[in-house]
């Protein structure tokens, strides 16, 4: 019955096939619930010599762990090869896992603030750049052990001109880079879930195009999505219809110019909690 009605309310629906499509999975998860994932390791069945193992635990150990992998120095190749070599280089060396000093960018609404600096932040949930959120009592934790590290960056931020600052320097500083892992905790091209410490910088309006390196010009995009993005018109030069896309702000925000000319968001989670969501 739930499913009839389900498909008379898609059918309903107005949109492309592809609008109606996304529609109707998030209907699906709001109905069915989602299912909470239980820890455990996975092998599946031989084949062709090769075995895979997927391991799922919180997302705290699984990243901590990712990080020691990182610092884990290997041969430049892509990073799931790269993430293999290390795990075996870690295994063999009979390492366990680091604690690593965190020098991530976490952006907290300035409502939540006077909650979570008294230690009673427990379901204030705040993201963090390297794609993880925590409780606000877990952030005073980590603050009490030093892991967060000797200083606290603050980013000040307009609701609709973006990051506040200005700098003429071809690379971003390193407040600069700061500044845009805050507002983007995961790299913002739509459905894309790269989290913010393994993005790049990337200037919105491009560098050779005459692009200020300022905060309210630079965002983050991981490798990929900084590749593939369209830097748009060159002065001069006849102009190319984008293949892709490009990013640009719009009313403060960071997404994507598509080539038919709508904007386009990112919808992941962390996408809600960067800096210009909390203002």
């Amino acid at each position: 019955g739930a499913a009839w009605k389900l498909r008379a309310e898609l059918i309903a629906h107005e949109g492309s096939y592809k609008e109606v499509n996304a529609y109707g999975n998030r209907r699906v998860k709001e109905i069915q619930g989602e299912k909470p994932k239980e820890p455990g390791v996975k092998v599946s069945q031989a084949k062709n010599g090769m075995v895979t193992m997927t391991v799922t635990d919180t997302q705290r150990r699984i990243t901590d762990f990712t990080k020691t992998l990182d610092a884990i120095e290997t041969t430049e190749q892509p990073r799931k090869k790269a993430l293999l070599e290390a795990f075996w280089k870690h295994i063999d060396s009979g390492g366990g896992l680091l604690q690593p000093e965190y020098r991530t960018v976490i952006a907290i609404g300035l409502d939540q603030s006077a909650t979570i600096v008294r230690g009673e932040g427990n379901e204030s949930i705040i993201g963090a750049s390297d794609g993880t959120t925590m409780t606000g009592a877990e952030i005073v934790n980590l603050a009490m052990s030093g892991a967060l590290g000797d200083k606290i960056y603050a980013g000040l931020f307009h609701p609709t001109a973006g990051p506040v600052n200005l700098y003429e320097a071809r690379f971003a500083s390193f407040k600069q880079r700061i500044l845009a892992m805050a507002e983007n905790l995961v790299c913002p091209w739509p459905d894309c879930g790269v989290p913010a410490d393994r993005c790049q910088v990337h200037h919105l309006d491009a560098h050779k195009n005459g692009g200020q390196t300022n905060p309210s010009n630079l965002s983050t995009l991981c490798a990929y999505h900084n590749g593939v993005n369209d830097d748009g018109e060159v002065p001069g030069k006849n102009f190319t219809k984008p293949k892709r896309g490009r990013m640009i702000r719009h009313r403060g925000k960071v997404k994507l110019l598509t080539p038919g000319g709508r904007l386009v968001s990112n919808t992941h989670d962390l996408s809600a909690m960067g800096a210009m969501d909390l203002i």
